[in-house]
């Protein structure tokens, strides 16, 4: 069992940032704006109405997505005359982490969620 000073070291080590990841994989946990995510990581400066015509959503619901994004400090919005356009924050610690991790090539998981490669017999099938 712990005792107290343990207890006050753990709580002191565990910041802001971390406290931060729940709302961040709740936020990207929605399939649209994780995607929207992943397009900005690809595209840099991506306006308002690319997003609601890559997606085939409004303009509305576009912004609605990208100010979730936002909010949590993972993209910086910029004002280029009458079109708004957004970029990854690359200056945030939680963003950047993000973005190595998805830019990571996946190692031994497939997309169906089985260990060993391929959902057709990767590794250890016995064809």
């Amino acid at each position: 069992m712990l005792n107290k000073k343990q207890i006050a070291n753990i709580k002191a080590e565990l910041t802001t940032e971390e406290a931060a990841f729940p709302l961040v994989f709740q936020a990207l946990g929605d399939p649209c704006r994780f995607k929207v995510f992943k397009v900005l990581m690809q595209y840099h400066d991506i306006c308002v109405t690319d997003i609601a015509n890559i997606f085939g959503i409004t303009l509305s619901a576009a912004s609605q997505q990208l100010r979730v994004l936002e909010r949590l400090g993972l993209v910086l919005k910029m004002r280029m005359g009458q079109m708004v356009c957004y970029e990854i924050n690359v200056e945030n610690p939680i963003a950047k982490q993000l973005v190595k991790l998805l830019s990571a090539p996946a190692r031994g998981w497939s997309a169906s969620g089985r260990k060993g490669g391929s959902a057709s017999g990767g590794k250890g099938s016995n064809k």
